[in-house]
């Protein structure tokens, strides 16, 4: 490994199975699975934009497309068009979390109970919503843009 690879981790486990009490696994594995994918991706998207430009343009347009919300800066980026499945992904899994009855039994439910109707409808959006980050990427960043080297979704 170099100093410029980077590797990002999430400490989900530490996070589900605090020492009194055991926080919402389900909800937390969930917004894993949409919230900090699309935030991941909008950083790697953002560095992406910056190849082959002079050191202060990259820091200029990074600075700029970080001054943006995520969902704004991926439609900058990749536009309105290309974004529109991930947009939809992303809008279903915020209804789900905003109603009562579905978040409830997310909070509630045993980490022993992956099979839960809700939770499987909820992660099944999820694996569509990668696929779509994914179709975006490759359409946004041809084959032999350097990005490719560096990311493994």
């Amino acid at each position: 490994m170099t100093s410029s690879d980077t590797t990002v981790a999430v400490d989900y486990e530490f996070k589900i199975s605090g020492n009194d009490s055991p926080k919402p696994w389900a909800i937390r594995n969930i917004k894993l699975v949409f919230s900090r994918k699309l935030l991941c991706a909008s950083g790697l998207f953002s560095i992406a934009m910056t190849v082959d430009r002079a050191r202060d343009e990259k820091i200029e347009m990074l600075e700029d497309l970080f001054d943006c919300p995520v969902m704004e800066r991926m439609i900058k980026i990749c536009g309105k068009a290309a974004m529109e499945p991930v947009l939809t992904s992303y809008n279903c899994f915020l209804e789900k979390l905003e109603d009562l009855k579905t978040r409830k039994c997310l909070e509630t439910l045993e980490i022993e109970n992956r099979d839960n109707r809700t939770f499987r409808e909820i992660k099944n959006e999820g694996h569509h919503f990668t696929r779509e980050l994914l179709k975006v990427f490759e359409s946004t960043f041809d084959s032999t843009h350097p990005i490719h080297r560096a990311v493994i979704f």
